[in-house]
């Protein structure tokens, strides 16, 4: 077994290769970039633009519908709201702005079926990034698979003409570097190959920096269902070119037109009876048009909307985010439709929970903060029930006998920055009010 940087850089190099091109086509599904309805080899240039327009992003609206349900709401430390841990994880949060950053992780673990988030430290800060799958890979650890016990991370840097890669194992980073050309002065396709040491490896304390958010069954939201896409596609690719064609409708002229003119002069008929707007024909006795009939194209539409709810079906997601025409379905229908999903991203949020906080605990050890406390990433409600069924919900919480502080941060799906401040708003209408009760009684007395 590989125990060095050295010896691990090939192994996670070719594993990184190999999966190049699975991870470029799941992102072509969900980002409306799908492979073409009944492409050829020889298609023409007007042809493939035509086609083009027969892909609807069904793999990317799956996809940000059940990401919109997945947000990360801040971050507690233990139990206290005041603990150097709690304030410090705070800081962490605005500096490296982590509700942009946890998204960005969970939506490559969406559609690619894995996200990655590294802990570094530049100018003595904790920095918490989210990484490209395609430039990042991991050798899990077979018990705590969002840890890792190898990682490398390869780019290109187009200005300077060279690749750099970081491997790193527990302890120890070591720094790559190579051309970003072969020898013959074409670039390199792979990441494998032909690497050189930069530097002598650095330590440092703690295990491997690099957090992976795996997707269930380490596939892409849609990865199992590109059929049913793929199927919506080419029946959208039939419908326009049917649409199409009801514009160069076939049109013959029956009982015979003469071909010369009285004087023995060609007649050029096309030209006379060219087809445009307002256009009126003058034809001679017993000449009659005819023309093809319209095509139908109903069955054709219905046939899209049969497609869009069988992948919502096997996707669990609801129907109105491929058909947002909703003026037929109940309330209890539309909240019926939203429960797979709900319960999908709940399902999500608990395989993305343990690497975020990860990340978020190992910023804290940078900083030379770790007490033991347990770090816990908070979530808004996924169920985006609206403000009046929130505090309906807070209502009959409090009567339960929940506290303030619960119902603020589990039902209005508060911050603990939000509550803080809400709390200390609170004091000062408190201290307004028996001020200004205590000026009304003053007066009074006097």
């Amino acid at each position: 077994m590989a125990t060095t940087p050295a010896e691990w850089l090939p192994i996670l190099a070719k594993r990184l290769d190999a999966r190049q091109k699975r991870i470029a086509k799941n992102r072509s599904y969900a980002n409306g970039n799908a492979p073409l309805p009944e492409m050829g080899k020889n298609t023409r240039a007007t042809w493939v633009a035509f086609q083009k327009k027969a892909r609807t992003n069904y793999g990317g609206l799956t996809c940000e519908s059940l990401g919109g349900r997945m947000v990360p709401n801040g971050v507690r430390v233990g139990t206290s709201m005041t603990s150097p841990g709690v304030l410090a994880a705070r800081r962490v949060w605005r500096d490296n702005r982590l509700d942009v950053v946890f998204a960005d992780a969970i939506s490559n673990m969406l559609t690619t079926s894995v996200g990655y988030l590294i802990t570094g430290v530049r100018n003595g800060a904790p920095i918490i990034t989210s990484e490209m799958p395609e430039q990042v890979i991991t050798a899990p650890d077979p018990t705590q698979p969002w840890r890792a016990r190898a990682a490398l991370k390869a780019w290109r840097d187009p200005d300077t003409g060279l690749d750099h890669a970081l491997v790193w194992l527990p302890g120890i980073r070591q720094q790559f570097v190579r051309n970003s050309t072969n020898e013959n002065g074409t670039p390199r396709p792979l990441v494998d190959g032909d690497w050189d040491e930069l530097g002598p490896a650095e330590t440092y304390a703690g295990g491997v920096p690099v957090f992976v958010l795996e997707n269930k069954d380490s596939v892409a939201e849609f990865e199992t269902h590109t059929d049913v896409i793929d199927r919506a596609n080419l029946g959208k690719l039939q419908r326009l070119v049917v649409t199409a064609m009801q514009a160069f409708k076939q049109r013959a002229m029956k009982g015979g037109l003469p071909a010369e003119d009285e004087d023995g002069n060609s007649i050029d008929w096309a030209k006379i009876l060219e087809p445009a707007p307002g256009a009126l024909w003058d034809l001679p006795e017993g000449i009659d048009v005819w023309e093809s009939e319209q095509t139908d194209i109903r069955p054709l539409l219905e046939g899209e909307k049969a497609d869009a709810r069988d992948f919502a079906g096997v996707t669990r997601t609801p129907i109105s985010v491929f058909i947002p025409s909703g003026e037929n379905q109940s309330a209890e229908g539309a909240a019926n439709a939203k429960e797979g999903e709900i319960q999908k991203a709940k399902d999500r949020i608990a395989r993305a929970t343990a690497p975020m906080e990860g990340s978020i605990l190992d910023a804290l050890r940078a900083l030379g903060i770790d007490d033991g406390e347990t770090v816990e990433l908070l979530w808004l409600p996924p169920e985006h029930v609206s403000f009046t069924e929130k505090t309906l919900a807070a209502k009959q919480a409090k009567d339960a006998g929940m506290s303030a502080r619960w119902i603020k941060q589990n039902i209005m799906g508060m911050s603990p920055d939000e509550i803080a401040q809400d709390e200390a708003d609170a004091a000062t209408d408190q201290l307004l009010a028996a001020t200004l009760i205590g000026a009304a009684g003053g007066a009074g007395n006097a």
